[in-house]
């Protein structure tokens, strides 16, 4: 029984740990709630230091929850939620709050802001505009406005990064997680030298980026600190480390082309591989490369997914306000249980997911959420299949435009995360997509079971053959052709939506320019 591996998967909102068998099984596992903290000029944080003691509860309890000792512990393997920045000590200790990758302060701190010559060189070696904000502005943020703990900082690096210096006690990074920092030129696979021409364009120190191991290779040993910690043997390796998005290929089995995954998490994420650097700076998408060896994924970030329906369960439906009833427990299997019986099409609602901007196929980071076609006989039910609908328009956009980039015309989707657990979303995604669904058994574990199945691989202990056939299967959804009519109409007025709600969301969520000064004021008076 010993080999076992620590699957630790740090998505936005939530931390997953799953135990995974040396035969690839997922064991047990245990999670918690991460809160995040917004504030009025843009920001979006998560304490860091949260991360760590929940960790020790996870591990433990997933432990327990497998009947697995903490001694037969082998490996541990860590996956994020990316574009983000952590400042860190030599240790791996986080200095400050995480600056999340919806954080709007970034963008004012971009090194690309008012510089289009420096944009049109990044756009000449990277093939795609650079981000707003994203990880560059980030930094620029911290080195601005954090100053103290810029000067402290051994290096300012991404969850995944953090959490295994954090094990090791050795800041380190790989071309697949430092790849949104824009610093090496990712058409070559396994790059382990930065850049000199690319961290200047991105207006970042050099001395303050982690040294760059290779793909796949482990990150060390766990401190016996850390051991201690998580009550898991001293003798542990924590293995190369991802972000999510390639384990989420993983736990879906979306290693090749052919594969296509669709991931719906706090977001939603299609994800797939392909053997060739490549981009569709069109519709935002782009490769960086996957540890896996000589291939590259997609980076098909879609937007809000499975938070679409918790921000309605838990602000409208059953809110914390003296206004509504208590939430239950089953809150979302009753609501998801009671839009089952409303019919396609959510009686003329249509759910629009941009809750924190619009993502591919169509970047717009001041778009905005709603509902829209509501009348006097809108129900609470109507609205939840409307969000369910939503969020499946939104993926089935993008889809498409994946499967041409990569070359694929496949006509079945594997879909993971927490909305997989509800077969309603797997037929919905069914019937607007035209396209066989086969949703996972366990997909809550999706990425931590990828990132199992990667470190069983990486270490010689499994094949990819065996690690494919690890992924079970709860049900396959196949499209009903009696809705395939509606939402092909619905699809088309989705995207038509986007482009014509852009200038009224644009007037809503620009900043108004600052106030006059008294002495201004004064002077033109």
């Amino acid at each position: 029984m010993s080999g076992h591996v620590v699957a630790i998967d740090l998505g936005t909102t939530g931390l997953k740990v799953a135990i995974v068998d040396p035969e690839g099984t997922v064991r047990g596992h245990a999670g918690e709630t991460l809160p995040l903290v917004f504030g009025n000029d843009g920001s979006a944080e998560q304490d860091a230091e949260r991360w760590w003691d929940a960790l020790a509860r996870c591990v433990r309890r997933a432990l327990a929850a497998a009947g697995v000792a903490g001694t037969d512990v082998a490996m541990l393997a860590v996956t994020t939620q990316y574009s983000s920045t952590v400042a860190i000590d030599a240790a791996g200790v986080p200095l400050a709050s995480t600056v999340m990758w919806m954080d709007g302060r970034a963008v004012r701190h971009s090194p690309f802001a008012g510089d289009p010559e420096r944009a049109r060189r990044w756009v000449e070696i990277h093939h795609v505009s650079p981000p707003p904000g994203g990880r560059p502005g980030q930094v620029a943020f911290v080195r601005a406005e954090w100053p103290d703990v810029y000067a402290a900082a051994a290096a300012l690096v991404e969850p995944v990064d953090a959490i295994c210096a954090r094990l090791t006690g050795r800041v380190t990074a790989t071309q697949n997680t430092v790849f949104p920092l824009g610093v090496i030129d990712d058409s070559t696979w396994n790059v382990t030298e930065y850049d000199p021409t690319l961290v200047e364009l991105a207006g970042l120190d050099i001395d303050k980026l982690p040294p760059l191991v290779a793909l796949g290779e482990p990150r060390g040993t766990i401190t016996r600190h850390a051991a201690d910690h998580l009550g898991v043997a001293a003798t542990a390796l924590v293995m190369g480390g991802t972000i999510d998005s390639v384990t989420s290929a993983i736990g879906t089995g979306a290693r090749q082309p052919a594969r296509c995954g669709l991931i719906i998490g706090t977001t939603s994420v299609v994800a797939t591989h392909v053997s060739s650097h490549r981009h569709d700076r069109e519709h935002g998408l782009f490769t960086a490369p996957s540890p896996l060896p000589n291939s590259w994924f997609i980076v098909a970030e879609n937007g809000v997914g499975g938070k679409a329906l918790d921000v309605l369960v838990r602000n409208l439906i059953y809110p914390d306000d003296g206004l509504g009833v208590p939430m239950p427990v089953d809150a979302f299997d009753r609501v998801t249980a009671a839009a089952a019986h409303v019919p396609a099409g959510a009686n003329g609602v249509l759910f629009l997911p941009w809750l924190v901007g619009s993502m591919a196929p169509c970047f717009d980071r001041r778009l905005r959420g709603g509902f829209v076609n509501l009348g006097l006989t809108t129900e609470r039910t109507d609205l939840v299949r409307a969000v369910l609908e939503g969020v499946a328009l939104n993926a089935a956009w993008l889809i498409p435009y994946v499967t041409a980039l990569a070359g694929s015309q496949d006509h079945s989707i594997t879909l993971g995360g927490g909305g997989a657990a509800t077969p309603l979303w797997g037929q919905i995604l069914a019937d607007i997509t035209g396209a066989e669904v086969r949703r996972l058994a366990n997909p809550q574990t999706t990425n931590a079971h990828g990132a199992g199945l990667l470190a069983l691989v990486e270490s010689g202990r499994m094949s990819w053959a065996d690690a494919d056939s690890a992924l079970a299967v709860q049900q396959v959804h196949d499209p009903d052709p009696d809705n395939a009519t509606l939402y092909q109409q619905l699809l088309a007025g989705f995207i038509d939506f986007h482009g014509r709600a852009g200038p009224f969301f644009h007037t809503l969520n620009t900043p108004s320019p600052p106030p006059a000064t008294t002495a201004t004021t004064e002077a033109t008076s």
